[in-house]
């Protein structure tokens, strides 16, 4: 195998499917590599930790055909060290040894057979479908960060996908907080829930946001019993599915609210990044009381406490209601500008937020109990 490419065409391909990097990769030794093979004009590069697998392909010249599985980490810190300028000749020997070269530097590394690499399956797309890229790409920002990062309950540590009634939805939700985003501009062969890990939706967003797509780019979503597999033009993703139950999650969507506060969303923003420097880290809470024509904020630790008033439209009667700010925080970065509108029935109800005029985002949280 001789190939010849630029190095930052090298360097951008690997970063692609490196996501794959994880904890367990260092426990099998060949997945600590990436399979290298020539095909159609270019090179695949695909990267797996068993649980998930990205490929990618790279256009670089072809002198020799074969395939080789290089070590991940070591390629690119050598590649990412090379002189900008010259261009990069990889070859691989009979022995698996490949050699670099760029100007007058040389490398030599060990690789491996590409038969000692897990083979990845290919898109199943008998019962596929199509997603606008970047629409995708925002319902997955504005959904992953409620998502849970705790092991012990697996199912919430991915996003329930399900097309029923027409409609198109990711939910993600951590047992304090839920989002979803819907859409009616996806159509799916039949209805369908899965749960959908958070590690590739994230990775597949990123590569959307980093490819510059255009508006009329799509993915195509291939769907199995027990994964999942996304394709945006030669690129592919490729995940197991989380096995269990989502949560019921349609019981605690409030059916009906006492108050209905429109907030704006970067005055609020502003306000609850500095009551969370002085909330306590662990049990943090950040106090919200409406009162006519105001919303005062207040926040305290065993060191600091905090307060700070916004202007707002209120009219009812004075109310107040305490939050994990990071749980604001995280709805309103996903919003970005514009306004927000707040549903509240009690100090000890869920409350719903909605952002104005994209009614498809619905964001409930759990209120905390404070002293």
């Amino acid at each position: 195998m001789k190939i010849n490419s630029n190095r930052e065409i090298l360097i951008k391909g690997i970063q692609t499917i490196q996501a794959g990097v994880s904890a367990k990769t260092g426990t099998i030794p060949i997945l600590q590599n990436f399979l290298m093979e020539t095909e159609d004009k270019g090179v695949k590069v695909v990267f797996t930790d068993l649980e998930m697998a990205i490929k990618h392909y790279i256009p670089v010249e072809i002198k020799g055909e074969g395939s080789i599985t290089v070590p991940i980490k070591k390629f690119m810190e050598i590649v990412q060290n090379l002189g900008e300028d010259s261009p990069v000749n990889i070859a691989v020997d009979e022995s698996n040894r490949i050699s670099i070269l760029s100007g007058k530097s040389r490398f030599k590394l060990g690789g491996a057979p590409k038969n000692d690499y897990p083979v990845i399956p290919d898109l199943d797309e008998s019962n596929s479908f199509k997603v606008p890229a970047k629409l995708l790409a925002e319902m997955i920002a504005s959904t992953i960060f409620s998502a849970s990062t705790e092991d012990d309950r697996h199912f919430l540590n991915g996003l329930l996908w399900k097309f029923e009634k027409d409609a198109f939805s990711l939910v993600a939700t951590d047992g304090r907080r839920l989002a979803i985003a819907s859409t009616k501009k996806v159509k799916a062969k039949k209805d369908f829930k899965v749960i959908v890990p958070s590690k590739i939706l994230g990775e597949l967003a990123r590569f959307i946001k980093g490819t510059g797509v255009k508006d009329a780019d799509e993915v195509t979503v291939g769907l199995s019993s027990n994964q999942i597999g996304f394709r945006l033009g030669k690129t592919v993703f490729i995940s197991r599915l989380v096995e269990g139950n989502f949560p019921a999650y349609e019981q605690i969507i409030p059916k009906s609210h006492e108050m209905e506060i429109p907030i704006n969303a970067e005055k609020l923003m502003a306000v609850t990044k500095r009551a969370a420097i002085c909330s306590n880290e662990r049990s943090g809470a950040v106090k919200y009381t409406f009162k006519k024509d105001a919303l005062v904020v207040n926040s305290a630790s065993q060191s600091m406490d905090f307060e700070d008033e916004v202007e707002i439209d209120y009219k009812g009667k004075d109310f107040q209601i305490s939050f994990n700010p990071k749980f604001i925080m995280d709805i309103l970065k996903a919003a970005g500008e514009g306004e927000i509108i707040a549903e509240f029935t009690s100090p000890a109800t869920p409350a719903l937020l909605r952002l104005k005029g994209r009614e498809e985002q619905t964001y409930i949280v759990m209120p905390l109990r404070t002293q």
